[in-house]
């Protein structure tokens, strides 16, 4: 009897101690947890968070479609009515998210009134606001300006989409992301090849008229919309030209005449009278693309500066243009 008492004894303090072991443990990893920082990388450096930021201010529409992207809405955006022109994509903003100004001229007194936890944009374009956003909550400025951003621009839409999920606690929300627009170019690769047609090399313009001249941006190969296309099998047909700091070059009817023989898509404002202004323009009615019917319209609202949500609707329509 005594001998099973021992027994007894014995396996009783060895669980107590396996659980005294055990709750030492969770309080230890609970802890480390805790303390464990947010760390992005900016153009300013390294910035670091103590917690996941909930109330977000976004500057730049892009940082807009990242959020959207990942499910959070932002708590205020930059010139929202100008946004919801120019950026058509599968997501919207709620009527609770507060105009705080321009891009280029952010209000920061409206900001303020926001009390948020960060406020998100880009260098090149907020980057001497950054000393007075700072007085009223975190900054984070992503930097499209710097040589190695602006020779991939597609690898920097998705690193600044990935940066972004990591400080708002959704980086497999992210990843989610990335994969659905691989799939989407996969599957419009698959579409344009099985319509067999005339040929693969593009031309890919946002047009609009300044004082009734028709003005073209011609997409290079380091912009964001070429590296899309050309993951859906086209060629850009602008190997002239080197690294573009906004991945176009500002052109006119003659320039365009460079490229001619390629699909031509365009991206134009229902409201603008660009092809009503060269309707009787020589020069451009004697391009091969308008004689053989290589025109083809991929709707206005393409926002084509944007992130991951705009890329996709960039691919729906011209996969739509191109098979019909």
């Amino acid at each position: 009897m005594k001998k099973i008492m021992i027994i007894l004894l014995l396996g009783i303090l060895v669980l107590a101690g396996c659980m005294q072991k055990s709750d030492e443990t969770t309080a230890s990893e609970t802890e480390e947890t805790e303390s464990q920082s947010i760390m992005i990388e900016d153009g300013f450096g390294q910035q670091t968070f103590d917690e996941v930021p909930k109330r977000v201010v976004a500057l730049e529409w892009s940082i807009v479609e990242e959020l959207l992207a990942l499910g959070i809405q932002p708590v205020g955006v930059a010139d929202i009515e100008n946004f919801n022109k120019w950026v058509t994509i599968d997501a919207q903003l709620d009527d609770s998210v507060t105009e705080v100004g321009l891009r280029t001229e952010p209000n920061i007194e409206e900001i303020a009134n926001l009390n948020p936890d960060v406020i998100i944009g880009k260098k090149g374009h907020q980057g001497d606001f950054k000393e007075e956003l700072e007085k009223v909550a975190p900054v984070v400025m992503y930097d499209s300006t710097s040589q190695e951003a602006q020779e991939d621009l597609y690898a920097h839409m998705i690193d600044t989409l990935q940066k972004t999920a990591t400080l708002v606690g959704k980086e497999q929300k992210a990843e989610d992301r990335i994969t659905h627009l691989k799939e989407s170019m996969q599957e419009a690769k698959e579409n344009i090849e099985a319509a067999n047609l005339p040929m693969t090399d593009f031309v890919f313009t946002q047009a609009y008229s300044v004082n009734q001249t028709p003005t073209f941006r011609l997409f290079t190969p380091n912009s964001l919309v070429s590296q899309v296309l050309e993951g859906v099998g086209l060629t850009n047909k602008i190997q002239d030209q080197g690294v573009q700091s906004s991945g176009f070059v500002e052109s006119n009817v003659e320039t365009v005449s460079n490229y001619e023989e390629a699909l031509f898509l365009h991206t134009v404002q229902k409201d603008d009278p660009l092809f009503d202004n060269l309707a009787g323009n020589e020069a451009w009615n004697s391009l091969y693309f308008v004689q053989e019917g290589a025109m083809y319209d991929v709707g206005a609202g393409i926002w084509t500066f944007g992130s991951v949500l705009s890329m996709e609707t960039m691919i729906d329509h011209v996969e739509e243009a191109l098979v019909k």
